[in-house]
């Protein structure tokens, strides 16, 4: 399973990247606002600092022909863009235009197995299941989730399932046990993994530098 960044902040990428653990960028609407007023100049420069990792960007537009113009502007942003598009019938129908273009799509905002299976069908290259709010609208994610994975794959379809909305470290696990080919997660959850434990590792790091110390050792 891959881990990818919901992030568009440079800064926040490059400590994934030092960590070694950034294999692709997603963003939306409400991330891409905060690092500029241009899309494309921003995608450009993220592409720019990332050259060799898929790069997720969502369109605005909601008619088909709208959303199609937009999705030809983001793929031309950099060499390994994803073109996010809503699951709506009209999006549907813009994958079915994208992709006989070559241009790859991740459609987004997905609740249902259904949804998820139609969009498999159209050709989309990826789903992106909102597995954390479809708790709040009572779904269970983590069982919606598996079931988007599960139907993908007994239809023959090579579209990947994508878990979005991820809220807490256990999620990551949650959803990799459910099925999920890749997640991505905003940095507060991948500072929040070590946070939550941290009291307890560096007592056991103390621990052992102590007893290390007395013991007048070398490396």
């Amino acid at each position: 399973m891959k881990l990818y960044a919901d992030t568009a902040d440079l800064n926040e990428l490059k400590k994934m990247d030092e960590m070694g653990i950034l294999e692709g960028i997603t963003t939306n609407p409400t991330i891409a606002s905060k690092a500029g007023k241009s899309l494309t100049e921003t995608l450009k420069k993220l592409a720019g600092e990332f050259p060799d990792i898929e790069i997720f960007a969502q369109v605005i537009a909601a008619g088909t022909e709208e959303m199609v113009e937009e999705a030809r502007q983001i793929h031309e942003a950099g060499p390994h863009m994803v073109v996010k598009i809503p699951c709506t019938q009209r999006g549907l129908a813009a994958v079915k235009i994208l992709t006989a273009e070559g241009i790859r799509v991740c459609v987004t905002a997905v609740l249902t197995a259904a949804e998820a299976y139609l969009c498999a069908v159209a050709g989309a290259d990826y789903v992106a299941p909102y597995t954390g709010q479809n708790d709040i609208i009572g779904f269970r994610g983590t069982d919606s989730l598996a079931e988007m994975c599960e139907v993908i794959q007994a239809s023959g379809y090579e579209t990947k399932v994508l878990a979005a909305s991820i809220e807490k470290p256990q999620e990551m696990i949650d959803y990799a046990l459910a099925g999920a080919d890749a997640i991505t997660v905003p940095y507060h959850v991948i500072a929040d993994t070590f946070s939550y434990t941290k009291p307890l590792t560096d007592m056991y790091i103390s621990n052992f530098y102590k007893d290390w110390s007395e013991n007048n050792c070398e490396i």
